[in-house]
């Protein structure tokens, strides 16, 4: 059984990470894949020469328009002479009509196979500057013009990026029906191992969520099984498993994790999160155990590693932890909460009482904060405050203490909230940079609760 106050975990999907922009193909100077046509090839040719040109006083827009003019008397007496396939392709894509040069390209290909090679580079070459647009949009925080750019991108070049990463905003809007369809295109599309592992992932978890778990198992089996080594799919594929019923076969996958001894911070940390979830709370302690063992400072696994313990009724092993929480943390009441608990289960009443006396003097406290990269030696500290006596619009001061991996202090930086009216929430949020990584942090009480 669960007990109280216990912390609720789900594991974070893996979403799209959208690169950096690309370069179009360079290829060495080659001869086109056909040749010949006929004078309205011939005229059309020109046409796109002149649009090359720095020193035409045409538009490009205008000579392409022309090319394509020049190409209707061709494409309306068949047969059609392949190379008027290629030079429309060009005239299609430099008006950005990619509807156009998808289906000449398609053409293209059918009457002149040797030219598949040509038709693929000019598609990718297409591709590249949409999807650039749309890494860039993204990091504007413009999510229509993203999405837009990625769906653009699609029509003309199979990639599994710009599928990825249009699903992924799909996924963080809610709109799972189309992020599921962009999901099984990249699967489709892709020989990338990191895009496979992030469709595989992301629509297995989709279809979970829509109820439709032999579809998102027969992802994660075939997964798992090309895969072997990835941490979060079987950790994932193991969840699946147990919620399925097949608890036998969840376990066996949650034991091989658990015997590993070549497992990073996070990957521990995952293992750890799917056996909470699976409510194997002791267990979950072991791998808990063991990214606290790499990352001491980390207050989410501290955090994580005392609630297993709670959970599992380790209270003696629970009481040192709780306090260290009370200490660093001292506006979070969860962690009162805990420590409480553990003196009470351990037989001290009277620390107890005094864990729930001071849990009841905060005149506000956090529900949240969590630390985390917010670029190139950049760190943000992002949380919520919720005032419950304190005069609203009151400002307290608390001193945030940013540390090292060996738990020096690498800065103090103030932390100046003005508190909400009593009952309600505000957010808060510090940002502080360092060459040396920050581990961690901790903070003091205010010298004043603004009463």
């Amino acid at each position: 059984m669960m007990r109280k106050y216990f912390k609720r975990f789900g594991l974070v999907l893996t979403v799209a990470i959208f690169t950096p922009t690309l370069m179009p193909s360079v290829a060495l100077a080659q001869e086109d894949c056909v040749g010949g046509g006929d004078q309205h090839t011939r005229g059309a040719e020109l046409e796109l020469t002149w649009a090359t040109r720095r020193d035409d006083p045409q538009t490009k827009e205008v000579r392409y328009t022309r090319a394509l003019e020049k190409l209707d008397e061709t494409f309306s007496d068949p047969p059609v002479e392949p190379r008027a396939y290629l030079l429309a392709a060009r005239a299609y894509l430099g008006l950005r009509d990619y509807v156009g040069g998808d289906s000449t390209l398609t053409m293209l290909v059918e009457a002149a196979p040797q030219c598949a090679d040509q038709a693929l580079e000019m598609r990718f070459n297409a591709w590249v500057p949409l999807y650039n647009s749309g890494v860039e949009r993204v990091t504007a925080g413009d999510e229509d013009a993203a999405i837009e750019a990625f769906e653009t991108a699609n029509l003309i070049y199979s990639d599994s990026r710009s599928f990825t990463n249009a699903a992924s905003i799909y996924q963080t809007r809610g709109e799972n029906q189309k992020a599921m369809d962009m999901y099984a295109h990249a699967l489709q599309s892709s020989a990338d191992p990191e895009m496979i592992r992030v469709a595989s992932i992301n629509l297995a978890e989709l279809l979970r969520a829509e109820g439709r778990d032999a579809e998102a198992l027969a992802i994660y089996s075939n997964y798992a099984t090309d895969h072997p080594d990835d941490i979060l799919g079987r950790l994932n594929y193991a969840i699946a498993l147990m919620d399925a019923g097949s608890k036998e076969e969840a376990q066996a996958i949650f034991q091989e994790l658990l015997g590993r001894d070549d497992l990073s911070f996070r990957q521990w940390s995952q293992v750890g999160i799917g056996l909470y979830r699976a409510q194997n709370f002791d267990e979950a302690a072991m791998a808990f155990s063991q990214a606290h063992s790499m990352q001491p400072l980390n207050k989410e696994t501290l955090e994580n590693l005392a609630n297993s313990y709670y959970q599992s009724e380790r209270f003696e092993d629970l009481a040192p932890l709780a306090d260290t929480l009370v200490q660093r943390y001292p506006y979070e009441k969860v962690n009162y909460n805990l420590l409480a608990n553990a003196r009470t289960e351990t037989g001290d009443e009277d620390g107890a009482l005094a864990v729930l006396e001071g849990r009841e003097a905060l005149s506000f406290e956090f529900l949240r904060a969590q630390l985390g990269p917010a670029g190139e030696e950049m760190y943000s500290l992002e949380g919520t405050v919720m005032n419950k006596s304190a005069a609203g619009g009151s400002e307290v001061t608390i001193p945030v203490h940013f540390l090292s991996d060996g738990g020096q202090v690498l800065m103090t930086e103030p932390l100046t909230l003005s508190l909400p009216a009593a009952g309600e929430t505000a957010g808060f949020q510090i940002q502080v940079q360092s060459g040396t990584p920050i581990m961690g942090f901790r903070y003091d009480m205010a010298d004043s609760a603004g009463s």
